[in-house]
Order: structure tokens, then sequence, then C-alpha cells
């Protein structure tokens, strides 16, 4: 037990070490946080704890192996060495980060050492440093010296008992478990990242209570976005624009609720496929509404779906924009902007509230409030999978919005149209199986009962009502028209009004990214805001998705298909009748990758006049 203890004391003396550089970060840079509280540095340390856990395995295996061999001078000189060699570097390396914050706004992931690989600028750059920011290396120096002043490692013989034997596998065991949990972050779902920084203090902060390791450690491995240089400035700025400024309109405080629906395809609709379809709802309602005929998701994932629509960023990458090494850059949303504006905002999701990591990034949106199935607090009403049945959790939707003060925004997500594909015991139906048809008919079924209770509510007629999909359910896809490359993309986009008064169909190209600056359109919000995406009641209309190194671009003149630098123009939803390249379409498609890709790795995505 006392190599365990020798290695939990030194963890708590390095968490130390880590909690004086945060606050030597915060000092250093206080324009750049919000107040400061005990709870941002209580919260630090969770992330601290994972950081210095998983740098210090190999010092875990030495002292807790059960050997002899700890008591000889050699081995303890060895441990104590490998000790300094793997906590030195990640010290000074989170020390960078005290004035290198001021620059990027960001903690430095595992592109800090990429930008060193340029060229020879490293050798200039770095004694510079050590320099021009003397109180950071001294500093530096000084958490240097105290590491190496650690050196005590326990003298205690093993014999060959059963006692000894009991010991060392309960100590072994309980190390485990402390470093799995403490790794882990916690009990939590999944192991934590960047993007759960904030819960508890909240995310304006979020800087702060990371660390530098913890961050290099969780993009290591993760392929970095590379800068594309095809325009310059000017002539970049020419073709693609994601800077928006809606002059010369009135702001019309209307309320704002978006029903992302799981997994619902246009397919589905019965109102795109000639009353075909499994949502009489929706199609009765179509009738009343300004509908899209051609829109598309951005992605084919959830987690990819929600930045998406409250916040206009695509995931043109590898990973998800929430679980990317981006996911701590700057941005606003639907959420952030209105709520400066007086509005009350939330976000309703009936599953775990670790689930597809929706709650850290609501957080970090600037959603004021969340709930899902840990707020609505009564487990009978569960799928025993994902979470709380739609019919019940739109329920407490709508009782929520009962009490809402005006002017509200309010997104809710949809999950019962999804695998397993369960229906509760009381809905009736004549399904002898279900599936995902089934499942979208209850979804149906449930909006229709949210909408009898919203429309006796007074903020109804003064609420604007933004119904799509999170993305289609291509796998289960039957009709030839939709089961294809293109068609798995296809989901419905509907704009309704509670008076009845925007009303129309509407064959233009659009996107889930298009919904933020359409929704800010409508409302006549005239201050410049950052979005990827484009109004859906401007002239402009396109559709942009990526998947596994393949962009996607959608116009009125076809499909073009890029992989590196090979672009091809497709006619079909198949891809197979292959078209001319249009040079309109192959300068937007490269401008868009250039703004995308600069904003990401620069931590640009918030208007900057």
């Amino acid at each position: 037990m006392g190599y365990l203890t020798v290695f939990l004391k030194r963890i708590v003396y390095l968490l130390g070490l880590y909690s004086v550089s945060r606050l030597y970060l915060y000092l250093n840079n206080l324009d750049s946080f919000s107040a400061v509280s005990l709870v941002d540095f209580i919260e630090g340390l969770r992330f601290d704890i994972s950081a210095l856990l998983y740098i210090n395995i190999p010092i875990l295996i030495l002292l807790l192996l059960p050997t002899n061999l700890r008591n000889r001078r050699g081995y303890q000189r060895f441990t104590n060495m490998l000790f300094y060699t793997v906590n030195i570097p990640f010290i000074i390396l989170n020390n960078i980060d005290i004035e290198y914050f001021r620059f990027t706004q960001k903690r430095s992931t595992i592109d800090f050492f990429q930008l060193l690989q340029l060229g020879e600028d490293a050798k200039n750059i770095i004694p510079q440093y050590l320099t021009d920011y003397w109180p950071i290396t001294l500093f530096t120096i000084i958490q240097v010296w105290l590491v190496l002043k650690i050196r005590h490692i326990p003298k205690t013989t093993i014999s060959i008992n059963k006692k000894d034997i009991l010991s060392g596998i309960v100590v072994f065991l309980i190390g485990s478990g402390i470093f799995i949990v403490g790794a882990r972050g916690g009990f939590q779902l999944k192991p934590i990242k960047p993007i759960n920084a904030g819960k508890l203090s909240g995310f304006n902060n979020f800087c702060l209570i990371l660390n530098t390791p913890f961050c290099f450690f969780h993009s290591y491995g993760v392929k970095q976005l590379k800068a594309h240089h095809y325009f310059t400035k000017n002539k970049l700025d020419g073709i693609y624009e994601p800077f928006h400024h809606f002059e010369g309109v009135n702001f019309q405080k209307k309320n704002v609720i978006i029903l992302i629906m799981e997994s619902l395809s246009r397919e589905y609709v019965g109102s795109y496929n000639n009353g075909d379809g499994h949502t009489t709802f929706l199609d009765s309602m179509m009738k009343h509404s300004l509908v899209f005929e051609n829109a598309f998701s951005n992605g084919l994932k959830s987690i990819e779906s929600l930045p998406a629509i409250t916040a206009s960023i695509p995931t043109l990458m590898d990973n998800p924009f929430i679980t990317s090494v981006y996911a701590q850059n700057n941005f606003e949303s639907l959420a952030s902007l209105l709520s400066k504006e007086g509005y009350s905002t939330s976000f309703f999701h009936g599953g775990f509230r670790g689930t597809m990591g929706f709650y850290s990034f609501c957080q970090k949106a600037g959603f004021q409030q969340y709930f899902g199935l840990e707020e609505y607090d009564n487990i009978e009403d569960s799928d025993g999978s994902w979470g709380i049945y739609d019919n019940p959790f739109m329920q407490f939707f709508g009782n929520h919005l009962a009490e809402e003060k005006e002017p509200f925004f309010s997104t809710l997500f949809t999950l019962s149209s999804h695998p397993p594909y369960t229906l509760p015991t009381d809905f009736q139906h004549d399904f002898e199986e279900i599936g995902i048809q089934e499942t979208i008919a209850y979804t149906d079924y449930s909006i229709a009962e949210f909408f009898k209770k919203a429309q006796k509510q007074k903020w109804y007629n003064n609420t604007v009502f933004v119904i799509t999909a999170d993305h289609t359910a291509s796998p289960w896809s039957i009709n030839k028209k939709y089961k294809n490359k293109i068609g798995k993309y296809a989901i419905p986009m509907i704009i309704f009004y509670g008076d009845s008064s925007l009303q129309g169909r509407e064959d233009k190209i659009v996107q889930q990214i298009d919904i933020m600056p359409t929704i800010l359109e409508l409302l006549g919000y005239n201050k410049p805001f950052f979005a990827f995406g484009e109004s859906m009641l401007s002239d402009k209309g396109w559709a942009l998705s990526y998947l596994q190194n393949n962009y996607i671009l959608i116009t009125d003149n076809g499909i073009l298909v890029n992989k590196g630098e090979h672009y091809q123009l497709f006619e079909d939803w198949d891809l197979t009748i292959e078209l001319e390249l249009e040079e309109d379409d192959l300068k937007k498609l490269k401008a868009i990758k250039q703004k995308y890709n600069k904003a990401m790795i620069e931590n640009k995505l918030l208007y900057d006049d």
C-alpha cells in the first residue's frame, strides 16, 4: 500500500503545480476570461487528474509491480528519472500556453508541434520566447526544480506468502480502479473530452479549466485540417463569404422553435412523395407552411447535425465538430445571439446527458437551459435504451414552453425513430412488426399531440417553427429515388408560422446550415454574424457534405464530387452520368474549403470587422 500512497502523493503534488499554472494563465489573460470562481479551479482538477494519470502510466506500473526490484537503488533511480522525463516536458508545454493563449485563444494541441516543424522558425521563436517572457521562463524553471525534489520511494520486501500476495492483488486492483476512474474523468458514459470543460462552472472559462497536456492527448492521432491557398483574400471574399449582415430591417422578437426529427428521411414524408409516407400530421401542416423541396443534411450522424442546425457549422473533416480538436474554438449560435437580445433559450433531448456530446455542445453554444432524461425524472416513460419516448417527452416540452418567458428560442431533438425501434405499450397501433416506418408514424403522432397543446398557448401565433431531420435513415431506404449516394442526404425542411402567414413551396437547394441565417433574416436580426450557410430566402442555393475524404457540393448545375484535387461533376444522384465541370461550382467549392479550414485552424468562427 505504501507504493500506491507514494504514487498518489506525486499526483497530488503535480496537481498543485498545474493549479498554480492555471492561476498564472488567468492573471496573464484577464481580458480573455469572465469573472473566475473557485469552481473553475475545482473543475480544472478533473482534467488535470485525467492528463496526469495518462502521463504517469509508466510510473504507476513501476511502483505497483509486485517485485523486490523496487528496493534496489538502480530501480528506484530509473523510476525517478522516468518520472522526471515524462512530466517535465508537459509542465513546460502547459506553461507555454500562459502567453501563447493570448494569440490563439485556445489551449495548444498537436498542431502546435506541426507549426514548430514548419521551416526553421522554431530556432528563433523559442529563444525569443524564453527572453521576452522571462517571468514565465523563471516560473517554469521553479516548477521543474520542485519536481526534481521528488525522490522518495519506500523499501518494502515482498515475501512469498498468502498475506503479501493478497495484499499485492488488493493494491493493484485499487490502483487500477483509481487510474480508470481518474483517467476517464469520472463515472459518466464516456471519457471526458475538451468539449466537456465547463459543465459545472459555465463555458466562458472552459479554456482556463482545461490544461494543455489534456488537449494534446485528445488531439494526438487526429488528422488536422490543412490550409488551402486556392485564391488571394480579395478574390476569395468575392466568391464566398460567411459573414452576414441583414441591413435596413427591424428586429421582431418572435418566438422560435426548432424540431429536429430523428432519422426523418424525406422518403417518409408523404407530402414529398405524392402522399406515400408515414407522416399524416406533417403532411397536413405542410399545406400551411413554407416547404423546401430540395433540402439536404450536412452529414449522416446526429452528432453532426446539432452544430449545423443551431450554429451553421458543418462537419467538413474526419471527426464531428463536437469531438474534433476544434471543438474549443469560439463560435456563435442561434442560442448565444438571441440570448443577447433578451431571449430565453433551451434545448430538449430525451436521452442521457452524455449522449453524443449534446449537453456539452449546448453549454458551449450558449443555451441557457438543457432538459434531458435526468430532468424529465420519470424512468417509466423510457424506451429502455435511448431515453424517454417522444410523446411524453414532447408533452413535457410543451408544459415547459407554457411557462416560458417570451421571447424564447427552444430546440427539441426526438429519439424514438432510432434502433432498436420500440413503441410504448399504450400507443394504439396495428403494426405486427415495428421498424423505422412505424416509429416515424409514432413521432408524427407525438408532434400532432404537441401542436394540440401549443395551439392553445398565447405565444403560438407569434412563433416561428422549423421542422427538419438530423439525418436520413438511409440503411432502411426502400424507395429507389432515395436509395443512392445523394438520396441518403435528402431530408424535409419546413418553416411554419403559428398564424399560417408564411406559405408556399420552394424548389431551391437548401441545407441544415442555412437554418440559422434564415431564422435571423425572418426575425429581422440586423447585426453582423458568422454562418457557413446562406439564408433560404436569398437567391443562393447549394448544399455541401463531407464523407471519407470526399466533398459533395450540390447545385443547380449538378453534383460536384471532390477528393484531394480531383473533381467530377455528375447529373444524377447515383453519380453515374458525368458532365463537364462548371467553373463557378469549382470555384465555389474551393473557396468554401479554403474559408472553412482557415476559420477552424485560426479559431476565426466569429464575425470580425
